[in-house]
């Protein structure tokens, strides 16, 4: 019968100080709380024990992918983590199930070592087939002394995707004092728990950067995954399961790893608890499946891949097949699929005079609590004109918030030396104000993110200290900021993505969002062609004109702030001399637009007002 897997270590906990202050794994003692409302999980725990023992019929799939969804429930803490450490988490989870060498998780020399053949991915797709980064963010303060029941704040098909909850605590029923880590359900309680499916653990034990703890390095999420996949832990039910004849049936129902008498923490090396077994082997300290440190875990073995197999073979199946995860966008060898729409072309220009941005591409990650504003488009003011986007930070009452706004895809392989720019306006709150504005470019649809520049409050401010009184910024209080990007001119989906840190300063106004060439190189190839357009603003005819001191091919184009092509104007060889070219706004609705010229040379973007 299974035993709790604290109870079997309590000797140690005199010993080990470290072992006083956590409880590693909460997996064996939320299962038995679970079996008594679900009395019917003992007989599926030994029929899929019975089916792990068996061989596998069907041919076995060489790789699984898993589509993964992250779940961050916070109180905007640190437990609110971000993009990047998720995206770490994965790695170290792929790291150690794949065994990929040049890792911590392909560091073993341990022949018993094994590539696990699973992958894991965050979703493209959700549910209902909508885009998505693989990350749900709540705003709830059940993430203190969180359990299952807090779960239910965000949820998704535990058939389709691997659930994981951060948290910033969860609730301990074990008995023994500490801080859990996390827990799990194995994959038989999938058809009794389906809602609760997956993993619950804290904040500081996804992946290895930023709020994650070091010790751990990651390797909670790996731990708690061994259980998601069917495996125990080495040291369950103490040294027995040693011998040929019983090891598939007793203990962790593994072979290969040798019977262990209670958990190990630390670091420890020549460890021999249990010395029953026929060979007698040392206890498998490095083994994901004990409590060592995290810095020290480096192997799953081939028993325990043969175990994994089978039951995820039989529980686990819908979840890595072919049709799964292509719902869940990925290509069948784990690759992502290719997103729509299309990425519009650069150079591009994006004014924010809109009343909303649906419908523009730029989307909103606004995570805010009751009476605070996120990012919004705002109509009263701007850098030239009467729209920007703006988050009123003066509103918001905690700090470490993060809300983020995204660009549209672009493809900036059409320039020669893409340049990004954008003015800000932002007033402090008092001097100590130290807000900071962190931008990110990605070439996945936001999926792999690299920072490519923090402006603190200091670079930011327009207006200086202005105290508690909500800023708005006046014609002269905006700063342009130049980022070059040839560092990325490949990028063919490329996403900017702005993210506010709010720690209680004042409001910031973001307006003229470009990607384009340098503003020296575009200004004088107009001003080298003497380029106007007039009238302007239009509501029915206007005219084109610029002059030649050389022949030279011109095309001409209206584009809508998407970059999509309204109007193809003119594409033909123009002479030395002054030319003009009439066109007509009356079909165009309302709005502000770019006129595109390409030469030879290069191109400009114009400007054009439609009334």
């Amino acid at each position: 019968m299974k035993k709790l897997l604290l109870v079997a270590g309590l000797a140690l906990f005199s010993v080990v100080s470290k072992s006083q202050s956590i409880v590693p794994c909460a997996t064996d003692e939320v299962y038995v709380e679970s079996l008594k409302n679900h009395p019917e999980l003992k007989l599926q725990e030994d029929l899929a024990n019975n089916m792990a023992r068996l061989p596998i019929l069907q041919k076995a799939i060489t790789t699984k992918y898993i589509p993964v969804v992250f779940h961050v429930i916070h109180k905007y803490g640190f437990e609110n983590i971000s993009q990047t450490q998720i995206n770490d988490a994965i790695r170290v989870l792929n790291e150690d199930f794949r065994k990929i060498a040049g890792t911590n998780g392909g560091s073993s020399t341990d022949p018993l070592a094994t590539d696990m053949q699973i992958e894991f991915r965050l979703a493209q797709f959700d549910p209902n087939g909508f885009p998505t980064n693989g990350v749900n963010r709540i705003y709830n303060l059940g993430t203190d002394n969180a359990r299952d029941a807090q779960k239910a704040l965000s949820y998704w098909d535990a058939r389709k995707y691997f659930n994981v909850w951060v948290v910033n605590s969860i609730q301990n029923t074990t008995g023994d004092p500490g801080t859990i880590l996390g827990y799990a359900q194995f994959p038989f309680q999938l058809n009794s728990q389906t809602s609760t499916d997956g993993i619950m653990a804290l904040y500081s034990q996804c992946g290895a950067i930023e709020a994650a703890e070091i010790a751990q390095a990651g390797r909670t999420l790996t731990h708690e995954g061994g259980h998601w996949i069917g495996l125990y832990h080495t040291f369950q039910g103490g040294c027995v399961g040693g011998t040929s004849s019983n090891c598939a049936s007793q203990g962790d129902q593994v072979c290969d790893t040798p019977p262990v008498a209670a958990a190990n923490y630390g670091c420890v090396s020549n460890k021999n608890s249990c010395t029953n077994d026929v060979p007698d082997m040392p206890d498998q300290i490095k083994n994901y499946m004990d409590y060592s440190d995290g810095t020290c875990m480096n192997m799953y073995t081939n028993g325990q891949k043969t175990r994994a197999d089978q039951i995820l073979t039989n529980y686990r199946a819908n979840i890595f097949s072919a049709t799964n995860i292509s719902a869940a966008g990925l290509n069948a060898d784990g690759t992502y699929k290719t997103l729509t729409p299309s990425s519009v072309k650069a150079p591009y220009q994006f004014g924010f005079n809109v009343a909303s941005l649906a419908g523009t591409g730029w989307g909103l990650e606004n995570y805010t609590c009751p009476g605070d504003s996120g990012w919004q488009a705002n109509n009263a003011v701007g850098a030239s004109g009467s729209g920007c986007i703006s988050a009123q930070n003066s509103k918001t009452w905690r700090t470490n918030v993060r809300n983020a706004f995204t660009s549209p895809s672009i493809d900036i392989t059409t320039l020669s030396t893409p340049t990004m720019s954008f003015y800000v306006a932002y007033g402090k709150r008092t001097t100590a104000s130290s807000d900071k504005l962190r931008i990110y470019i990605s070439n996945s649809h936001g999926r792999s993110e690299v920072l490519i520049r923090t402006l603190t409050s200091t670079e930011m401010e327009t207006a200086g200290s202005i105290g508690t009184s909500p800023f708005t910024p006046t014609a002269t209080q905006w700063k342009r900021f130049t980022i070059d990007l040839s560092g990325y001119k490949t990028y063919t989906n490329c996403k900017v993505r702005f993210e506010l840190l709010s720690l209680r300063g004042n409001n910031i106004f973001i307006d003229e969002f470009a990607i384009s060439e340098p503003v020296g190189i575009s200004e004088q190839l107009k001003q080298a062609i003497n380029f106007n357009v007039f009238p302007n603003p239009s509501n029915d005819n206007s005219t084109i004109s610029f002059e030649n001191k050389e022949n030279r091919e011109i095309e001409i184009s209206i584009l809508d702030l998407q970059g999509k092509i309204m109007k193809e104007l003119v594409k033909n060889n123009f002479a030395v001399g002054k030319h003009e070219l009439s066109f007509n706004v009356k079909d165009m609705n309302s709005g502000l637009y770019l006129i595109e010229v390409k030469t030879p040379e290069g191109l400009f973007v114009h400007k054009l007002l439609v009334e």
